[in-house]
């Protein structure tokens, strides 16, 4: 038996309708022999039509793989800033458009695990773009966002031939992205990054004043690592290095742990109290994400003393009551982040993690041409 997961965080359960689209794909990827890799990779084109919103081609992703062998691996293609980036420019929507790394992510995992052809993975996504879905009830509701003129390239895509914006159930279809994803599958990601796409996609970025350039995105390079391990009791966690939140996720399981739960924990009082001091875990965790930094500027000695920061930071939890942002080091944001994870494992053991985004509609904006919506460096705004 193989299985997916797909979670698409900031959006609720009225998106399993057409879920059932991306699962469909992704079972008959396996049929036709396909890897975990190749499921993944499909899937995730189907996402990017029935939610652009999260995530898409223009964007970027972090995958956490386990071969057949038990092996872990990340393949870390987050966005990059551009090389001529200035921070004084960061009013100005376009500047915030970061160098987008999922192509080369989909190319990396399928030259390495990829089973089935490169070209195979696209034609579902292309047919559907073409013929058109319903415009999914999730959808709907971020398309308040595309009201004033900065908005306009990539309100275009969401209008009806009158120009009014698209409502829940309306035909949406995507025929320009469908001619690009073409042109991927037919020559590889290197049309994307060097080829027709990166010039086409360059030249509409620079019309509407963006500082993304072409050599930005000929220099673009995926990080291929090992992955951190993380001992759990009797088990071990594999997690992607920052800018991944795994460390957040081990930070609040080593915490937990420290309260020696059991069956127990879930029943009759303690069941509240375990659920209050996992929320009060959390508040800390979220409080602690700005501090993630990019692992080639820090070290993976921090998950070396993983236990006893948990445990300073258990000792600031009371069992009795809250606090305000502040005790936790919250910072508040004013627009969350639009983000797209999705889990495959297959039948020989193999199992894919992967996370991909654009961060909430990316920069509001998208390539005339090529009808990709375009992501925002999401380091940039935390200040």
């Amino acid at each position: 038996v193989s299985y997916i997961g797909l979670h698409f965080i900031g959006c609720s359960s009225d998106i399993l309708m057409l879920c059932f689209t991306i699962i469909i794909i992704f079972k008959d990827i396996l049929k036709l022999g396909g890897s975990a890799v190749d499921s993944a990779i499909a899937a995730l084109l189907c996402t990017s039509v029935i939610h652009p919103q999260s995530m898409g081609v223009g964007g970027g992703s972090i995958f956490t793989i386990r071969d057949a062998s038990g092996k872990v691996q990340i393949i870390n293609a987050r966005e990059t800033v551009p090389k001529n980036f200035n921070p004084e420019l960061l009013k100005k929507c376009t500047e915030w458009i970061g160098v987008p790394g999922e192509v080369r992510a989909y190319e990396e995992v399928h030259r390495q695990y990829g089973k089935l052809p490169w070209a195979s993975l696209f034609q579902p996504t292309i047919k559907m773009a073409r013929e058109g879905i319903p415009l999914s009830p999730v959808l709907a509701r971020f398309l308040y966002m595309l009201q004033d003129d900065k908005t306009l390239q990539l309100r275009k895509l969401f209008t009806d031939k009158n120009g009014k914006l698209l409502k829940e159930g309306d035909t949406l279809r995507f025929e320009k992205l469908a001619d690009t994803l073409e042109v991927i599958a037919e020559k590889g990601a290197d049309a994307f990054y060097t080829g027709e796409i990166a010039r086409s996609l360059i030249s509409d970025i620079k019309d509407a004043g963006g500082i993304l350039s072409l050599e930005d995105l000929n220099s673009f390079e995926v990080s291929v690592t090992s992955a951190w391990k993380v001992p759990l009791g009797d088990f071990d966690m594999y997690i992607p290095p920052p800018p991944a939140g795994g460390a957040t996720l081990s930070f609040i399981l080593n915490t937990m742990r420290g309260y020696n739960l059991s069956s127990e924990s879930l029943r009759g009082k303690q069941k509240t109290l375990t659920f209050h001091r996992y929320v009060e875990t959390c508040k800390f965790a979220n409080g602690l994400k700005k501090f993630l930094r990019d692992p080639r500027f820090g070290s993976e000695r921090v998950c070396e003393h993983k236990t006893g920061f948990a445990m300073k930071m258990r000792a600031l939890i009371s069992s009795s009551q809250t606090y305000g942002p502040q005790h936790y080091n919250v910072t508040p944001y004013l627009d969350s982040w639009g983000t797209t994870h999705l889990s495959v494992l297959a039948e020989d053991g193999s199992a894919v993690s992967v996370t991909s985004t654009i961060n909430h509609m990316g920069v509001k904006g998208s390539s005339a041409t090529l009808k990709i919506t375009l992501l925002e460096c999401p380091y940039l705004d935390q200040g």
